[in-house]
């Protein structure tokens, strides 16, 4: 089993699009509104207010109706008005994680196989392996698949975009999870900190209220926890 992970970045994305009107229309002494008709992903790719995006993951419906699942770092009214102005899009639902952070569910037609970087996708056997991240107008994406079927996406691609292979190889992984590098009870140390507000700010939970959930002294929970932290902590920034 191969992968290859790849960025894709388009020409294009972000730039204004014609103004209605020939030209004829446009020489006359009457001024015209210009119209937007960008693309949802190039009017994102050009909005400095969404920071990242990461799609989790997506499916063609039976009605050729594209369904995605996006983690959305930035501003979400700015993120719903690009959904409301984008002609492409059927339908959609935000969901807020905080200020800066929210799931989207969104609904889009069937991209123009003409046009479209994603037709690429649409006519090969092959996996993505999630998250598909975009920040600043760049794509960053692992394909997984056999290898002559991952080179014709990679050429479909490149007809459309530009693509940079940054890594090719046998798959194994993303590695290890961080709770891997829990004992048991140490998860279920944190797990009883997070129930009981221990990590809320202000603080809502004890060691007593840990070490109760535990039937354990609060040395033992503040040792849990401690243990279990610093596990993490190098996990995450290992």
């Amino acid at each position: 089993m191969r992968f290859v992970e790849v960025t894709v970045e388009g020409d294009d994305w972000g730039e204004e699009s014609a103004v209605e009107g020939d030209n004829e229309s446009e020489a006359s002494d009457d001024e015209t509104t210009p119209t937007d008709a960008r693309s949802f992903d190039a009017r994102i790719a050009g909005e400095d207010a969404i920071v990242r995006e990461e799609l989790l993951n997506w499916r063609m419906s039976w009605n050729d109706v594209l369904n995605q699942l996006l983690f959305v770092v930035g501003d979400r009214t700015v993120y719903e008005a690009a959904l409301e102005s984008a002609p492409e899009i059927v339908g959609y639902e935000l969901k807020p994680v905080d200020d800066e952070r929210f799931y989207a569910y969104v609904q889009e037609e069937s991209p123009d196989a003409e046009q479209s970087w994603w037709a690429a996708f649409f006519g090969h056997d092959f996996i993505h392996v999630p998250p598909v991240v975009v920040e600043d107008g760049v794509v960053r994406l692992t394909l997984l698949g056999e290898f002559e079927v991952l080179r014709e996406v990679v050429d479909d691609l490149s007809a459309t975009v530009s693509v940079e292979i940054e890594e090719i190889g046998d798959y194994h992984g993303h590695g290890p999870r961080v709770t891997d590098q829990l004992t048991a009870r140490q998860h279920r140390a944190l797990r009883q900190a997070v129930d009981c507000g221990y990590y809320e700010i202000p603080r809502e939970g004890s060691l007593a209220d840990i070490a109760a959930a535990l039937d354990c002294t609060e040395s033992t929970a503040s040792d849990l926890l401690r243990r279990a932290e610093r596990a993490v902590m190098r996990s995450v920034l290992s």
